[in-house]
């Protein structure tokens, strides 16, 4: 599986598009505007008002699932700390939710 590169707009799109659990998708966005910070599942569950951690796990398991549909890795660095989505692929999708969001 690869990586989604600087330039892989259209893929990042596509991927975006794809995440259509309004869960999934709304820890995707917060690691998507917090770039380079490592939050643990119970910091998103709390900045989301989810009930429980569990949900943030399942949310992440989804997004995997579908990267890997699409040939990808995922777009987040995953350790017993939290999660952490470097600065490059958070800029990539920003301007993916922007497209989608926009047509």
């Amino acid at each position: 599986m690869q990586e989604f590169a600087a330039a892989d707009t259209d893929a990042a799109i596509t991927f975006y598009r794809s995440i259509d659990d309004p869960t999934a998708r709304a820890v995707f966005d917060l690691l998507i505007d917090h770039p380079e910070q490592r939050l643990d599942g119970a910091a998103i569950a709390a900045q989301l008002g989810l009930e429980r951690h569990r949900d943030v796990a399942r949310a992440t398991f989804r997004i995997g699932q579908i990267a890997a549909a699409h040939g990808r890795r995922r777009p987040w660095h995953e350790a017993q700390l939290g999660y952490c989505m470097a600065d490059d692929q958070a800029a990539l999708f920003r301007r993916a939710r922007d497209a989608a969001s926009s047509g």
